[in-house]
């Protein structure tokens, strides 16, 4: 991934992610505990390109994207949809994996002949 990539990689992330989960949902959306998976994905999605380049460091990508998630539970009971703290627990779960991965592919990188 290039360098000039991480940052609208990472815009473009938080839109989707703002109008998936501010859009209104009629009823669950899969079997038990699968909403918390796509949390984690997702966030670990939207931190990923950020914390490979290390444009910025970890510490504030993580910061943020926990910020963001908040504000979206924050804000969804006014779009029909529920706040959730676990959902949150998941977002954050999801960036410490998203950071993580970009510290294991980024090695990994650097480790190829």
């Amino acid at each position: 991934m290039r360098k000039y990539l991480d940052i609208p990689l990472t815009v473009i992330g938080t839109c989707v992610l703002t109008a998936a989960m501010l859009w209104p949902l009629q009823g669950a959306p899969g079997p038990d505990g699968m909403d918390k998976v796509v949390h984690l994905v997702a966030f670990a999605a939207l931190a990923f390109p950020l914390a490979r380049t290390r444009r910025i460091g970890p510490g504030l990508v993580f910061l943020s994207a926990c910020i963001f998630g908040v504000l979206i539970e924050l804000v969804q009971p006014h779009f029909g949809r529920s706040a959730d703290l676990n959902d949150w627990v998941a977002d954050c779960v999801g960036v410490l994996c998203g950071i993580a991965l970009a510290q294991i592919y980024g090695r990994l990188r650097r480790s190829r002949p």
